[in-house]
């Protein structure tokens, strides 16, 4: 499958072919027709060379037509796609943003958590100090009222 632009290179390369054969053509019947207008077969050749020049102008001109409105949908669509991207830009900046923000929060709660257990911790250690001493304590009160009444 042949590209649009291939397709209009292959398009003027024919016609720049065809424009140069036509326009030799066309200089040597018009200088037989000009030194001889009487004959008719000069007259033909000329006025057909001239008529393939014209053929071959009007192809240029609708080519050129062609290829400008071309420019101009590719143009448009380039500018669509352009505008797509800056918007697809702007939603991707705000998705960084709130996966950012996210990730801090998942940050901070990991903190939270660290944080909290490591409360959790030391009032576990402070819990089984206060029952040990609340036993050791209790020994001796019982040991020592226990001794006192013999």
């Amino acid at each position: 499958m042949t590209s649009l632009s291939e397709r209009n290179d292959e398009r003027i390369n024919a016609l720049s072919d065809s424009f140069f054969a036509s326009l030799d053509d066309f200089k040597k019947y018009y200088v037989y027709y000009q030194k001889n207008p009487e004959v008719e077969e000069y007259y033909n050749n000329y006025s057909n060379s001239r008529s393939q020049l014209l053929t071959i102008s009007n192809n240029v001109f609708e080519l050129t037509k062609n290829i400008e409105h071309q420019i101009e949908n590719l143009d448009r669509r380039m500018s669509d796609i352009n505008k797509n991207m800056a918007n697809e830009k702007e939603t991707n900046n705000k998705l960084v943003d709130r996966r950012n923000q996210m990730n801090g929060a998942e940050n901070g709660s990991e903190v939270l958590v660290s944080d909290s257990k490591a409360r959790y911790n030391r009032q576990y250690y402070s819990n089984w100090e206060i029952l040990l001493g609340i036993v050791i304590v209790g020994t001796v009160l019982a040991k020592g009222f226990g001794t006192s009444k013999t």
